[in-house]
């Protein structure tokens, strides 16, 4: 049996001189056997060859693209169908605009050492893609489906909060996500596998959205699908202990004395009772209560400080201090401390950029 193996397009540059000696023969047959009969602009779509090989002394096949108009390839490793002497190779390509060209595709017949002998050309296809009519709220998203994974909400200083999304779809053009409404936004990490794809993604909104909206288009319905998420931000002064504000710390105050309060009125129960679990209960709500009443550590940070948004390698740095100056950690995690800045905005600073007291 034939082995075909899919050489990379890039690779194929490579030997480009090598290429144009390859001659024309009745051994090799090239048609289309798929392409879809409606794209639209920013869509990821398939298109499959057919392709009849009649020379069983040749192993191997490679592909080449050129001529191509308002598409990008996108490079996959979507292996070869094989069905006794018809082989189908699928590519997928990326429509940038209305008047797209499907390119030429040169497919070469190869001796061991890549050598190409035997050629055939299988001329493109010009075609009229669709251009969306979208809602306001549309991200820019053409999918197969898109799904949220995680969705976090917490705050960026008293008139903003930050958003971070981590989102998944499929065969889509998830690099493009983007809302009109962000302040500020932008996507942290791509991760590819295809025809799957995975960002994270953030947004700095105003504190007072209470709900985070947006749309995609949903190719496999051929429709526009809403997705919405209930903005609830975590609440610094509980996970943090935070009590960097008066308004905060009032708010803490009550929190603890309610929860002292609580505690003392089943401590009086278990008294009375000598039951060890209204005992418990009263152990849980006094413990909770001073859980919060102890202060948070004052950190120093130093100048020149990168600040970002998230606790990541890769992740926006959206300011750098001029000074050391003395705050509270919010929090910590893997090697990042989370700080207020002196202008109310909220951060992540290394561990390596903390400094003595």
């Amino acid at each position: 049996m034939l082995k075909f193996v899919f050489i990379p397009i890039l690779l194929l540059n490579l030997y480009s001189e090598e290429i144009n000696f390859g001659i024309r023969s009745d051994s090799l047959y090239l048609s289309y056997h798929n392409i879809p009969k409606k794209i639209f602009v920013n869509q990821i779509f398939p298109v499959t060859i057919k392709v009849i090989v009649t020379e069983e002394t040749y192993k191997n096949l490679s592909y080449n693209f050129e001529n191509s108009q308002g598409v990008l390839p996108i490079s996959s490793d979507i292996p070869e169908r094989h069905e006794g002497i018809y082989i189908y190779k699928t590519f997928y390509f990326k429509a940038l605009t209305q008047n797209i060209r499907i390119p030429d595709i040169t497919v070469y017949l190869l001796k061991d050492n890549y050598s190409p002998v035997i050629k055939d050309i299988l001329p493109g296809k010009s075609i009229k893609a669709i251009k969306l009519n979208p809602p306001n709220d549309f991200c820019r998203v053409l999918a197969n489906f898109l799904k949220i994974k995680n969705f976090q909400a917490n705050q960026y200083d008293k008139n903003q909060n930050l958003i971070v999304i981590n989102i998944e779809a499929n065969l889509s053009n998830l690099e493009d996500f983007n809302l009109d409404f962000a302040d500020k936004q932008g996507i942290e990490e791509i991760r590819q596998n295809f025809p799957l794809t995975e960002i994270t993604y953030f947004a700095i909104v105003p504190s007072y959205l209470k709900n985070f909206k947006f749309s995609y288009f949903n190719l496999s319905k051929n429709r526009f699908e809403h997705i919405s998420r209930k903005i609830e931000v975590k609440d610094e002064t509980v996970s943090t202990q935070s009590d960097i504000r008066p308004s905060e710390n009032s708010h803490k105050t009550i929190k603890i004395i309610i929860l002292l309060s609580i505690s003392t009125f089943f401590l009086i129960i278990a008294l009375f009772k000598k039951s060890f679990l209204y005992l418990f209960i009263a152990f849980i709500f006094g413990g909770y209560g001073a859980y919060l009443s102890i202060p948070l550590k004052t950190v120093c940070i130093k100048e020149n400080s990168k600040v970002s948004l998230l606790p990541t390698k890769n992740s926006t740095i959206f300011f750098i201090t001029d000074y050391n100056f003395k705050t509270k950690r919010l929090n910590h995690t893997n090697g990042y401390t989370k700080i207020e800045l002196p202008n109310g905005k909220i951060g992540w600073v290394k561990d390596e950029d903390l400094c003595e007291n």
